[in-house]
């Protein structure tokens, strides 16, 4: 998405210069925008729901960088894209990952009026399958 939030008007210029008056004073809020969450639990047992772990419908977010730990801390997902789409397996063995209850940690970098800013979630994910 190549938008930013804002407020906008429309003027017209006529071929000797002239400006017209503004439009409307149209305004669109970066907090009225849906925000980047992450829900806490996923299934990925290939019922056709909540199979991947991805994040709630979303405005204005560049890019992220998440990082998913198992309970001993060991790095089992990480991705930059901010869909995630993990679907439950190692990173690296690409095996199913066991049940129970993952940590994460995700900068979020959103576009916003000042520019891209850098904001960080934590917190835990429950894979039940």
């Amino acid at each position: 998405m190549n938008t930013i939030t804002g407020c906008y008007y429309v003027t017209a210029i006529d071929s000797f210069n002239n400006e017209s008056i503004p439009s409307n004073l149209v305004c669109f809020d970066i907090d009225q925008c849906l925000p980047y969450e992450l829900p806490n639990v996923f299934s990925p047992n290939g019922d056709g729901y909540n199979d991947v772990f991805r994040p709630f419908p979303y405005d204005f977010v560049d890019h992220i960088n998440i990082v998913i730990f198992n309970r001993w801390g060991t790095i089992v997902f990480k991705t930059e894209d901010p869909d995630i789409n993990w679907d439950g397996k190692d990173r690296n063995s690409k095996n199913a990952c066991s049940v129970g209850v993952y940590y994460y940690i995700c900068d979020v970098f959103e576009k916003r009026l000042q520019g891209l800013t850098k904001r960080t979630l934590q917190g835990n994910i429950h894979l039940i399958r």
